[in-house]
């Protein structure tokens, strides 16, 4: 048994080293984008229900760098364009799929989860403010704005910083790429993916912490009672 996993690692090695070594600069870079909303989130829904909504432009420009980072949660969906070149790339000899397709698992969860904890910490406010009702249509919204963000992104290469460094060049490249005639098919089509991928990432978050919960009172019941 001990041989057989050792030669499964060895066969496994070579094809995991040569991803990481071609992939790890920009999934790195591309992972950290996409948990700085996250971290944004932290920082302008934290606290108790407020009396009314803080009107501090410090919190206001805060939300707006929130709106402008979000979508680099689910932009990591598109990066799949690389796992073509990291399949022809693989060590046809040695177990492509186990070695090659976790790395890309990883890497796309990470980014949907960071997207499914900063949005929940965004409608978590809401709610906390008496807002609640308004949690679905915030929440499509969200979808939306990532769905164009995830476009200008990938397909106009626009980072989330230009808006802000250079507001006037930036316009003109989201009008003039907004004209394309394919860009509301793809901004349709990035919106379900975004929609289907916060969904999943959703039910699987949510099932792992009720499964987690009930396990720690099953727990603690067992050893209070023994």
């Amino acid at each position: 048994m001990h041989d057989e996993v050792m030669g499964l690692i060895n066969e496994i090695a070579p094809n995991l080293v040569d991803v990481l070594r071609r992939d790890s600069w920009w999934m790195g870079w591309n992972t950290l984008l996409a948990w700085i909303p996250v971290l944004l989130a932290l920082a302008l829904f934290r606290g108790g229900a407020p009396r009314r909504p803080s009107r501090s432009p410090f919190w206001w420009a805060g939300l707006a760098l929130f709106a402008l980072f979000l979508p680099n949660a689910p932009y990591v969906i598109t990066d799949l364009v690389h796992l073509r070149h990291d399949l022809l790339m693989a060590n046809q000899d040695g177990p492509v799929v186990t070695a090659v397709l976790p790395v890309y698992l990883v890497f796309i969860g990470s980014g949907l989860l960071a997207y499914y904890l900063a949005l929940g910490a965004a409608l978590r406010h809401l709610a906390r403010l008496g807002l609640g009702a308004w949690q679905g249509r915030v929440a499509l919204a969200a979808h939306a704005l990532c769905a164009l963000g995830v476009f200008l992104g990938r397909w106009a290469r626009l980072n989330s910083w230009e808006p802000v460094m250079d507001p006037h060049a930036a316009l003109e490249r989201i009008l003039y790429n907004l004209t394309w005639t394919w860009a509301p098919v793809l901004i349709v089509v990035t919106f379900l993916v975004t929609w289907m991928g916060h969904f999943m990432t959703r039910a699987i978050a949510e099932a792992v912490r009720d499964t987690t919960v009930r396990g720690a009172r099953q727990l603690r019941t067992t050893l209070t009672s023994s």
